[in-house]
């Protein structure tokens, strides 16, 4: 039977005693002022945006599901809470026979705001779904901006053309009723297509698709009348939607898919007239119809709860011992206030991103959405911040490693959160992300017991070697065209889809992931260390220092990296991933001449004003990379924190500071996102505009970014705990100053604030 895990040494107890003392006499801030510290939900909003500057809508989300707006004032697309999904939009609104575009739109996380002007009216709208139920709401405003009166005529198209799929894979494309009803497998553009003109109602019959018109009346839905309501009956499915028109039309008529309502209204000078509806779904109609009596009876109390609910559940998310999760979210105090904003976008991704009504598990951190990843949690997305995870939620995170062990790296690279099964193809970096990931929570619990627990026939530690003695397996060492001694490494394969999927040269043996392996193994070289196995230890180490001695050898020169090919042939990658490994992992064993060298690549080819490229424009692939997140016209959320954490680790740790404050205006739009392009007539240079991508099936949201609050934690204040105990990093210059504290931070079951004393960040015991 395994050993299990040696004590902290002696020295980590007498320093908690020590700090308990001086906690007594130097009590960290007062409860109320510590929760006064927490910016609210408007204060960390996103801000009105022109849409001739967005390129992608914002989205909705209620902790079960989520949807993106349109560009015109009132329809969604892409509306899913599993297991429901709809097809085609809900419907839009006309004013005079004409559908007014969005202008301006601005995203906040409990609703998604919308204003435009037609005829001298302007109209501005609120979306919000219900908190932890099923309904989405509107409340839209028309004003006479006109110096005389007008009359104003409203056309409503209300279109439940909602399914329910409990079966069958959900995969990052997931399923949907296409035009014919049918449950969609494959992904098309159709939809997007389609979404995208809605505003100029000019696709009528032109471009493959049907008219909202024949959408209403698709056979394969049935509507009725209920008072002012429309029930919506899917043929296909036990789906039932329905529409609830709280303002009173004049006129309600009923199709198939759903219905239309009129309102005829004169309104003064300055006047205004606010039309309030909302559609709910469900599978049981009698319980949904109590439900639509409900809301419509007490709309506005239900529409305004919405926030009241939001607000509750972020303030729960940074206090210890909340219901909400096992953990907390560190609260920064800083009077950095671009710091300050940038760090607050990781919670508010994190919460924005909680599912609660997938049944593999009670919580679950949704990878993406809405146009993808409506059950889907990516492995290497979350192990991006998997530091950060282990301090707000260690029970889910446990949860999850017991859950995903199961699931056969080479095959999935995550998992379906509603009915267990592993999810899409098989990435190179799976073997380090679940590494991470179940390293990160060890040594941030202290749940060393969890080593020893079978699952799948194996102990934890178990898995832990395998997956770090994985590169064993993709050695091609001696085989024809593999006699270098360079070949002993791990060669991924020709196919770069597993790899960074856009970019055509980074495959077969790079650095990035054999750096991931090294890693790994000295990692579980101190788990042995630590067991009293140093004989293990030091095959493992060994072994280490050899991989790490033939990985520099692909040195490039000139900050930049090789790729190795068959038969000693080396191709140059200029991409950030490089940097992000060398700097994390191998800072230590890569000379100083080399460092300040990547350091100046990064600053001359990656880095712009605001954001960054992910590919260099000087690569050789980079004309055949343009992929937002992954090619040189935009980057990836996540390569924000890693690249952070690379330059601290190179002892860059000011420069990694002053990219966080750069990154500040990016925030205005909203959350954390699968990716930020450059744009505009500067997009080749420094000078780049920033925003969200929608090209290349990105994502409007998406859970790397939560890292970058992550960078603080570990990179700026130096909480980075490790096998041997040590909790906070050594460094000789710490870039924060004495004003800057961290409030709860989890350790070991315990909570902590970091203050810095004499230069140096220390911890300081809460009692709670």
């Amino acid at each position: 039977m395994i050993e299990t895990i040696k004590a902290l040494p002696l020295t980590f107890f007498l320093l908690c005693l020590v700090l308990l003392s001086y906690n007594c006499k130097h009590s960290p801030s007062t409860k109320n002022k510590i929760e006064d510290i927490i910016p609210s939900l408007d204060e960390v909003s996103g801000i009105w945006m022109s849409t001739d500057t967005m390129a992608i809508e914002p989205s909705i989300r209620n902790f079960r599901g989520m949807a993106l707006l349109n560009r015109d004032i009132t329809s969604v697309s892409w509306f899913v809470s599993a297991p429901y999904s709809g097809g085609h939009h809900t419907g839009t609104l006309k004013i005079n026979d004409k559908t007014p575009e969005a202008t301006l739109f601005r995203w906040q996380p409990y609703q998604a705001l919308r204003k435009g002007m037609i005829d001298s009216l302007s109209i501005g709208s609120s979306t919000r779904m219900m908190v932890e139920d099923d309904a989405i709401l509107w409340a839209v405003e028309i004003k006479n901006k006109h110096k005389t009166r007008k009359r104003v005529h409203v056309d409503l198209d209300m279109i439940g053309y909602i399914s329910q799929y409990n079966e069958g894979d959900w995969k990052w494309w997931y399923p949907y009723p296409d035009w014919n009803g049918e449950r969609t497998e494959e992904r098309n553009p159709k939809l997007d297509s389609m979404r995208l003109q809605i505003p100029e109602d000019s696709y009528k019959n032109t471009k493959g698709w049907p008219t909202d018109e024949e959408v209403l009346n698709s056979k394969h839905y049935k509507a009725t009348i209920q008072n002012q309501a429309i029930l919506i009956q899917d043929k296909n499915t036990p789906a039932v939607s329905a529409f609830s028109l709280v303002t009173k039309p004049d006129a309600i008529q009923s199709m198939n898919s759903g219905g239309k309502a009129t309102w005829n209204f004169e309104l003064d000078p300055g006047e205004s007239k606010v039309i309030k509806y909302f559609m709910t779904y469900g599978d049981n109609i009698d319980y949904m119809m109590g439900k639509v009596d409900e809301w419509s009876l007490h709309f506005d109390q239900s529409f305004n709860a919405i926030k009241n609910e939001w607000e509750k559940k972020w303030q729960q998310l940074f206090t210890p011992n909340n219901a909400l999760v096992s953990g907390s979210f560190p609260i920064l105090e800083t009077t950095d206030q671009e710091v300050k904003r940038v760090y607050y976008m990781g919670p508010l991704t994190m919460l924005y991103l909680l599912n609660t009504n997938l049944k593999q598990h009670e919580r679950v951190y949704l990878t993406g959405g809405p146009r993808w990843g409506a059950t889907t949690t990516f492995f290497w997305d979350i192990a991006i911040w998997s530091d950060l995870w282990a301090l707000v939620d260690p029970k889910m995170m446990k949860e999850h490693i017991k859950s995903w062990i199961k699931i056969d790296p080479n095959l999935s690279y995550g998992q379906d959160n509603l009915n267990g099964n592993g999810v899409g193809n098989g990435y190179s970096a799976n073997y380090w992300c679940l590494f991470k990931i179940i390293r990160d929570y060890l040594v941030t619990t202290g749940d060393y017991t969890f080593l020893d627990e079978v699952i799948g026939g194996k102990t934890l530690l178990q898995h832990m070697e395998e997956y770090a003695l994985n590169w064993q397996n993709l050695s091609n060492y001696g085989q024809p065209g593999y006699e270098s001694e360079l070949y002993k490494l791990a060669d991924f394969g020709p196919d770069a889809w597993n790899l960074l999927e856009c970019v055509p040269t980074y495959k077969h043996i790079v650095p990035s992931f054999n750096i991931g392996y090294v890693w790994m193994m000295r990692e579980t070289a101190k788990i042995h260390k630590q067991r009293g196995n140093e004989e293990k230890a030091d095959k493992l180490e060994i072994l280490a220092n050899e991989m790490t001695e033939d990985i520099l050898q692909l040195y490039a020169g000139n900050g930049a990296w090789n790729s190795l090919y068959p038969n000693n042939k080396k191709v140059e990658v200029r991409h950030v991933l490089d940097f992000i490994y060398f700097g994390k992992f191998l800072a230590d064993d890569v000379s100083p001449d080399i460092k300040k060298e990547m350091m100046d690549f990064f600053n001359r080819e990656l880095r712009t004003n605001n954001w960054m490229r992910a590919q260099s424009l000087n690569d050789i692939a980079a004309d055949f990379s343009d992929r937002p997140d992954h090619g040189p016209l935009g980057s990836f959320d996540g390569w924000i924190p890693e690249a952070m954490d690379a330059m601290d680790k190179m002892g860059y740790t000011e420069a990694a500071l002053r990219f966080y404050r750069d990154i500040e205006p990016v925030t205005y739009e909203g959350g954390w996102a699968q990716a930020r392009e450059l744009w505009g007539e500067n997009k080749l240079n420094k000078l780049a505009r920033v925003r969200i991508a929608e090209r290349g099936w990105n994502n409007r949201e998406s859970s790397s970014g939560i890292g970058i609050s992550q960078a603080v934690i570990r990179n700026f204040f130096g909480f980075n705990p490790q096998f041997d105990g040590k909790i906070i990093e050594d460094k000789k210059r710490w870039p924060f100053n004495g004003e800057s504290e961290l409030h709860h931070v989890y350790y070991r079951g315990a909570y902590y604030t970091i203050k810095f004393k004499d230069g140096k960040p220390v911890l300081f015991p809460e009692s709670h």
